[in-house]
C-alpha cells in the first residue's frame, strides 16, 4: 500500500514539474519573442494585419525596454505624431533582430509608419509592418502580418 501512494506521488510530481517546465518554454535563441512561445503569442495576438494604419511622425530616440514581463528587450523608435504633441513608442522587435536590420533613426527626422497601434496595460504603441525613411524602406513583418523575427530561416 505504501508503496503505490509512493508511486502516485511520484507520478504527479512529475506531472506538475512537466507542466511547470512547458510554462516557461521558449524558442532556442527567441528569448520569449518566437510567436508560438507563450509570452510571444500573447504579444503576437494583440497584432491586427486587417486595421492597418500610416502615420507621419518625427523621431524623438531610439532606445530600449522590456515590453512584456519575460520577453527579451526591445528596441523601440519613439516619435513624435505630426499635428500633435503625443510620443508614442514604436517596437521594432527583439534587440537581437533590430540590432541585425542596419536600422539608423536619427533624432528628428521625419518617418512615415504603417503598422497597427496596439495597447496592452494601459499603453499604446505601435507595431510596425514597414517604416518609411527618406529614401530607405524597414520592413519587419510579411504581408501576412507574421514578424520576421519569427520566420524560420534556413542555416
Amino acid at each position: 500500500m505504501k508503496m503505490k501512494r509512493l508511486f502516485v506521488l511520484v507520478i504527479l510530481a512529475g506531472m506538475v514539474l512537466t507542466v511547470q517546465a512547458q510554462q516557461s518554454m521558449r524558442f532556442r535563441g527567441s528569448d520569449g519573442w518566437g510567436v508560438t512561445t507563450i509570452t510571444g503569442a500573447r504579444y503576437e495576438q494583440l497584432f491586427d494585419n486587417f486595421n492597418l494604419q500610416t502615420v507621419v511622425a518625427s523621431v524623438v530616440r531610439v532606445d530600449t525596454a522590456t515590453i512584456i514581463r519575460d520577453m527579451g528587450v526591445a528596441v523601440r523608435l519613439i516619435v513624435t505624431l505630426d499635428g500633435t504633441k503625443e510620443n508614442i513608442p514604436v517596437h521594432l522587435g527583439p534587440m537581437w533582430f533590430a540590432l541585425n536590420q542596419d536600422v539608423n533613426f536619427p533624432a528628428k527626422e521625419k518617418v512615415e509608419i504603417r503598422g497597427y497601434r496596439a495597447n496592452f496595460d494601459g499603453t499604446s504603441f505601435i507595431m510596425p509592418v514597414e517604416i518609411r525613411s527618406k529614401n530607405r524602406i524597414f520592413r519587419f513583418r510579411d504581408d501576412d502580418g507574421n514578424p520576421f523575427w519569427g520566420i524560420h530561416r534556413p542555416r
